[in-house]
């Protein structure tokens, strides 16, 4: 909450709403990835203490109160982190399902491209892993999900660069200097900077750069070795009545032009 304030703040937009989700995962214990975000969930860019607030209503009914407003089956929900409160406005308000279009979710990693294995551990994606059980309430509610997985964020073609990330240091503005300060440390240790969480955005903005794939997908609660694992249903011999799991448009590919109209976009705020 306190970075979403602090992103709001700083782009001077103090008419977007943030609410204030759930602090934990619904059966887990809550996973940090302090290694890739930094300590302060911002790559250690050191944005101020926000002087705005909160909503005064928690995010499950903000999100509900949203819904409402719209007409039915109108709405996308975006979702590019866990998916906890997805599961728990779908589990608590179970009439918001007629309310939403389709679903559109950074997560998982589907095993259709050479990409598509996992990163949080060798077979689940990190959003995916922190929250198992809600991403499995999500699939299987009955609700149309886009699914926009490691398989195509982690294709280089797509990734910022070393030359990418020089390029926008040296543009002004206080968006270009943020998103620079965000990618300093991953390029230092990586030199490269996959961009999971725009991609599930441009999905809604530029579809023509997507490419999906009807899939029947489930995830994995219990394995081992494979906790958090979305699984792929690709016996292609097989009616759909014979497939595991329930339908998710998984993308497959993504155009490399997507990169450039990520930066001109950026930058341009």
């Amino acid at each position: 909450t306190i970075n979403g304030l602090r992103v709001v703040e700083l782009l001077d937009r103090s008419d977007i709403w943030v609410a204030q989700g759930l602090g934990n995962p619904l059966f887990r214990d809550p996973i940090r990835a302090t290694a890739f975000h930094g300590s302060d969930g911002l790559g250690d860019s050191n944005l101020p203490l926000p002087k705005l607030s909160s909503a005064r209503k928690p995010a499950l009914n903000a999100i509900l109160e949203t819904l409402a407003s719209t007409k039915r089956q109108s709405m996308t929900i975006i979702c590019t982190g866990p998916l906890t409160n997805i599961a728990a406005l779908l589990t608590e308000f179970p009439d918001a399902k007629g309310m939403i279009e389709e679903i559109v979710i950074m997560g998982g990693a589907y095993f259709v491209t050479k990409y598509g294995f996992g990163n949080e551990t060798p077979a689940a994606e990190f959003n995916i892993y922190s929250d198992p059980e809600a991403a499995k309430i999500v699939f299987e509610a009955g609700v149309p999900v886009k699914a926009v997985g490691l398989d195509v964020t982690m294709n280089p073609r797509v990734q910022l660069t070393k030359s990418d990330y020089d390029w926008l240091r040296n543009r002004k503005g206080r968006v270009s200097a943020f998103a620079s300060s965000i990618l300093k440390n991953n390029m230092k240790t990586y030199g490269r900077f996959a961009l999971h969480d725009p991609m599930v955005v441009a999905v809604k903005i530029k579809p023509s750069f997507f490419q999906f794939a009807n899939y029947h997908a489930q995830v994995e609660t219990k394995g081992e070795y494979t906790l958090g694992m979305t699984v792929a249903d690709r016996r292609d011999w097989l009616p759909d009545n014979k497939l595991a799991g329930r339908p998710v448009m998984v993308c497959t590919n993504a155009d490399p032009r997507f990169k450039q109209f990520f930066l001109k976009h950026l930058t341009s705020a």
